[in-house]
């Protein structure tokens, strides 16, 4: 009984350090400290990401009427912002308006965390 119970623990052991690794060989190496990190993510992708954790914010209500209205906001501003970038350069975001609105974005996935767990 003490085997099988120690061969399972070492199973999952490393089956867990596997799952870690295997998300860590994705990623570049971290980026230095105070430096804000870059998402693989698109912008257009995380804001609707982030419009779905306010709904289910209101949903499970943790983010009631008036944050949701006001994140939302956030969002349409935001998206608003990008589609002007892409209009002005061409279809394609300057490096400089991705670092923006990724600043913007995580301004408000915070705020969207901050209100959920109040």
């Amino acid at each position: 009984m003490k085997r099988i119970l120690s061969m399972l623990l070492a199973a999952s052991f490393l089956m867990v350090s596997g799952l870690a690794m295997a998300q860590d060989a994705g990623t570049a190496a971290a980026p230095a400290a105070g430096t804000p990190k870059a998402h693989k993510m698109s912008p257009k992708r995380r804001l609707k990401r982030q419009h779905k954790r306010i709904k289910e914010g209101e949903k499970n209500g943790t983010i009631d009427k008036a944050e949701a209205k006001q994140l939302h906001q956030e969002g349409k501003d935001i998206n608003n912002e990008r589609k002007a970038d892409l209009k002005n350069d061409g279809g394609k975001l300057t490096p400089a308006d991705r670092k923006d609105l990724e600043k913007q974005e995580d301004q408000r996935s915070k705020e969207i965390k901050q209100d959920k767990t109040n």
